[in-house]
């Protein structure tokens, strides 16, 4: 049988207590038996025999040859509730690796822990544990299957059968002992956090993520969310960190070594008035009157920027009258109520006392299945915005006095990155080529997506634009965006759409067809008929197609959001144009707005690279 790795409770105990919650007639003497035979082992490491406490919250592995395991819940039924510690989406479907479908949802938290209602139709307790193990959600209790071994066993019962229908009366349904070592206390740091030598350089050259490796401490031990003071093997402070878990990153730093680094981490509240006093001149140019012409109106802008504004894994962006909140880890999923009140004090009537707040879940790594990632988490004062998006309509936003059509997700839920139709971090970039544009001239806008770029140009005064993208959806988005700023000087005679492939596009133009400026924003990865587009590999030599396809005293806008280039797209741009023998000017940095900052030695958290070059 294979080894058992399971989870004690958030509090030491006796190894023999420990184990006669999974094994029947533990005691004193199988306790030294199974020491003496290496068959149980703590967070690793084999155990002497004058050991006999389990630090709390420790990984435990056991050998169980020869012993007599507690029998489990004998129970079928269509509905049943488990007790697993929180995940962080609220419902949805679970994909075991055979059978139907396993739908969840949640019905109570408590301290870190989560009552889920299964729908699982004629199924056994053994099969639904077993999918929720390997879904990374063990059941407390469930010790043959990783659980944290809480007192009561498995923490499964019958759905509205009554509380004493599972293993455990209604009295000890809830743990009645903690289930992680430390539970966050809003802001108070907790105990020392070793990493290893590695993680210790990565953090003094400015990366802010903690990778989990063997020589760290484990980041499952404690809750998600918990701040704890990083030291490296010698004991040196490293800052202040929030724990994500489980996954590829074990925690986000959260504030630099101080002299005090439990009075040292600034406040959310504190992070958030910073960020948004970074935003001022935007916010305040957003918040004047529409008009023609005359000062810009933006109403749709990211006031947290994640770990470049001090919330690791944390954005919130306006959007009109609503607020959208993107979590792409779980180091500060505890901390959006307080994000979003600290926002509405910053903003004021702005944005109004209780607007609705939408919820995407970013997060890297999820269960296999389908859950559900887009959510309102406040309905606020709701009006007819939240029902049209609820309805899978969009929602209106102005970008420097021009209106796009918006789609937070709402229509389509369980998607865990929607396609949204406006580019944010691209504001800077159509404001810098609208102003090229105001000379007229014929632009090409490749990988066009619903058309932000295509619209300000028009508004600037090109005389022509061709928008080219494969998806026939993004181009019907791309018309409407149109018909929207019609008053403000976008001509729709003007504009062309072109359904195909940007390089097939490109490729096929007439051997003398020219223009006065392109736009080369393409996707990292995509599939694109036969042949699947990679930036890696095809993004040079797009440019250099691109290059040549502009008159002399042309610009070329190219893009790049791809995390792990070889290449600065500086150099990129250099040497497609020497290949093609095209002669340029100086390029010219083309990066996101102010409300996207960048933060020093971390690439990842950068929206994209840009750049504009002119044929000379």
């Amino acid at each position: 049988m294979d080894r058992i790795a399971l989870r004690a409770p958030g509090r030491s105990l006796p190894l023999a207590t420990l184990l006669e919650r999974l094994i029947v007639g533990a005691d004193e003497a199988l306790c030294d038996e199974l020491i003496r035979r290496d068959a149980v082992r703590c967070a690793g490491r084999r155990l002497r025999a004058g050991r006999r406490e389990v630090p709390a919250g420790v990984r435990v592995e056991l050998d169980p040859t020869g012993l007599e395991l507690l029998a489990e819940p004998d129970l079928r039924a269509d509905e049943f509730e488990v007790l697993v510690a929180s995940p962080a989406w609220h419902c949805g479907r679970l994909a075991p690796r055979s059978g139907p479908e396993i739908e969840y949802r949640v019905l109570e938290t408590r301290g870190g822990v989560s009552a889920l209602r299964l729908s699982a139709p004629a199924e056994r307790a053994a099969h639904v544990l077993a999918v929720l193990a390997q879904s990374g959600w063990p059941v407390l209790g469930d010790g043959r299957r990783g659980g944290v071994l809480v007192e009561g066993g498995p923490r499964i019962r019958i759905a509205g059968a009554g509380p004493a229908t599972g293993p455990c009366g209604a009295q000890t349904w809830w743990p009645g002992e903690p289930v992680f070592a430390v539970w966050p206390d809003d802001d108070k740091v907790q105990p020392d956090w070793r990493v290893s030598r590695a993680t210790a350089r990565a953090l003094e050259r400015g990366h802010p993520w903690i990778l989990p490796d063997a020589e760290s401490d484990d980041p499952e031990r404690l809750a998600p969310g918990t701040c704890v003071k990083l030291v490296d093997p010698q004991g040196r402070e490293l800052g202040v960190a929030r724990l994500e878990g489980a996954g590829p990153v074990a925690a986000r730093l959260w504030s630099p070594p101080s002299g005090d680094v439990g009075e040292g981490a600034i406040s959310v509240e504190a992070r958030v008035a910073n960020a948004i006093a970074r935003r001022r001149p935007l916010l305040r140019r957003g918040s004047a009157r529409l008009q023609h012409r005359g000062r810009p109106h933006t109403d749709a802008i990211r006031l947290v920027h994640a770990e470049a504004d001090g919330l690791p894994g944390l954005a919130l962006d306006r959007l009109g009258p609503l607020l959208r909140v993107l979590v792409s880890g779980r180091a500060c999923a505890g901390l959006v109520d307080r994000v979003v009140e600290a926002t509405v004090t910053e903003l004021g009537d702005a944005i109004g006392s209780s607007p609705p707040v939408i919820e995407v879940l970013h997060l890297r790594a999820s269960p296999p299945g389908r859950h559900v990632c887009v959510r309102v988490a406040r309905q606020g004062k709701a009006g007819p915005e939240l029902d049209a998006l609820t309805a899978g309509e969009g929602l209106v936003v102005y970008d420097r006095g021009l209106r796009f059509r918006v789609d937070p997700g709402l229509g389509e839920p369980e998607r865990p990155r929607p396609g949204f139709g406006l580019y944010l971090d691209q504001r800077e970039n159509r404001e810098r080529l609208g102003r090229l544009a105001r000379s007229g001239g014929r632009w090409l806008n490749l990988f066009a997506h619903t058309g932000a770029f295509s619209v300000a140009l028009l508004a600037a005064g090109a005389e022509e634009v061709t928008s080219v993208d494969l998806s026939g959806a993004y181009l019907r988005w791309l018309e409407s965006n149109l018909e929207l700023n019609a008053e403000f000087g976008v001509d729709a005679a003007r504009h062309h759409s072109v359904r195909r492939d940007g390089r097939r596009h490109l490729g096929s133009l007439a051997r003398g067809e020219r223009f006065d400026g392109i736009v080369l924003d393409p996707p990292t990865a995509a599939a694109a008929g036969r042949r699947f587009w990679s930036a890696g590999r095809d993004l040079e030599p797009l440019i250099g197609e691109a290059l040549t396809r502009l008159v002399p005293g042309g610009v070329l806008l190219v893009c790049r959001n791809e995390r792990r280039a070889k290449r600065r797209l500086h150099d990129l741009v250099q040497r497609a144009a020497e290949r093609t023998g095209v002669r340029v000017g100086p390029l010219r940095e083309a990066g996101p707005g102010a409300d996207f900052p960048h933060r020093p030695g971390f690439p990842e958290g950068d929206s994209f690279q840009g750049a504009i070059v002119q044929r000379s």
